[in-house]
């Protein structure tokens, strides 16, 4: 039996996990944390998430707890609809609170067979397959993952040649006990100037909001929200506003991006933030995770040699994350930078988003998975629990 230690109990290690441990791996799962939970509000998602978590067999049990979309807008402050795309096949997407999907693949994890432990803090690897404890303790395995974050220990152990950047732009993120300003099963972006609010049900009970600004913009970044100020730019939800302003434990930080020459060094891999962290801007941090998680699954499979197994994966599926990077930023730089003096030609950008057929193709080719590598996602072998 070959046996796999990952670092990180998030969405990246659990399902990371999950996957091998039903392909008859031994493994185990080191979280820093007193227990498995996900920082954050609201989640999308997308397609290429989805026909993962069908393939874990949580999928279904996951719906109930939150919302299926039937389209996505982007609203200008006057209310002006610039831009709607319908969310059905490839473009299917669901909203959670984030715990929700970390459970769900908890409970996966565990059901196949996985070890969790907790307050297990993890120092580096080696390339030889040891994985470097805090505590000085060193574990041996034939595999080692690093899902650890943007700031990832396992990465900055090796020889990468990686980094970590932030970058200009703050987001703050709320999930709300309303739906009051979501009652129908659409996300809509306003847009105000360089000023975003997204508004997305995630489930019966609950609003995901996130709000988006240029870090120089210095009221957007006061918190607690600086109620009369947003409502000003966003006069139309100044009833939100006025709700999220009482919200007690709200999260902001910078967009930032990592750059990772190598994702494999030896026996060693590293997966979703620490490999790939991109800004939020296309909605696929999860999805990028989920889908390099399958493909390591399945080149493993195919390939009994570790070291080439992790240098076939790599080859053969990055190109979707490096894609997806790069057009995340692009959206970020436009929707940070756009000139105020050329506002008037903001609606055709906005517009060519979502009806120019190539843009869409190029930019979301994240939405379409796996089979864009030749990979098809399905009969890994069985359910969960």
């Amino acid at each position: 039996m070959k046996s796999v230690e990952i670092a990180g109990g998030g969405i990246g290690g659990l399902a990371m996990g999950a996957m091998l441990a039903r392909d008859g791996w031994k493994v185990r799962i080191h979280e820093r944390d007193d227990a498995v939970r996900e920082v954050g509000a609201g989640i999308y998602i997308k397609n290429n998430s989805i026909e993962v978590l069908e393939d874990l067999g949580i999928f279904e049990r996951m719906i109930p707890l939150g919302t299926k979309l039937e389209k996505a807008q982007i609203q200008f402050a006057d209310g002006s609809v610039r831009q709607e795309r319908q969310l059905e096949g490839l473009s299917r997407v669901h909203v959670f609170p984030r715990q929700v999907v970390v459970e769900a693949l908890l409970e996966a994890a565990k059901g196949f067979g996985a070890e969790v432990v907790l307050n297990s803090q993890v120092a580096g690897a080696t390339p030889q397959g040891v994985l470097k404890m805090a505590n000085g303790e060193q574990c041996q395995a034939d595999l080692i993952v690093g899902a650890d974050g943007v700031n990832s220990a396992i990465r900055s152990s090796l020889d990468m040649k990686s980094g970590f950047k932030l970058l200009p732009t703050i987001i703050d993120r709320f999930l709300i006990d309303s739906r009051e300003f979501t009652r129908e099963p659409k996300t809509v972006e306003h847009w105000s100037g360089n000023r975003r609010i997204g508004v997305t049900p995630s489930g019966d009970g609950q609003t995901y909001v996130y709000m988006v600004a240029p870090e120089s913009d210095r009221a957007a970044r006061v918190m607690p929200l600086d109620v009369e100020d947003w409502s000003r730019r966003f006069p139309l939800l100044a009833g939100l506003m006025r709700e999220l302003g009482a919200v007690p434990d709200a999260t902001q930080f910078n967009y930032g991006i990592v750059h990772c020459e190598h994702w494999s060094r030896g026996r060693v891999a590293i997966i979703g933030d620490a490999a790939h962290g991109l800004p939020p801007t296309l909605g696929q941090g999860a999805g990028l995770t989920l889908i390099n998680a399958y493909a390591l699954a399945h080149h493993l499979r195919k390939e009994p040699d570790v070291e080439r197994a992790l240098s076939e994966w790599e080859r053969n599926v990055r190109f979707i994350s490096d894609a997806t990077q790069a057009w995340s930023r692009r959206y970020d730089s436009f929707t940070r930078q756009w000139p105020t003096k050329l506002d008037f030609m903001r609606p055709l950008i906005t517009w060519s988003f979502g009806h120019v057929k190539s843009l869409n193709d190029r930019m979301r080719i994240a939405d379409r998975g796996l089979r864009t590598a030749g990979i098809e996602i399905g009969g890994g072998g069985g359910h969960a629990g």
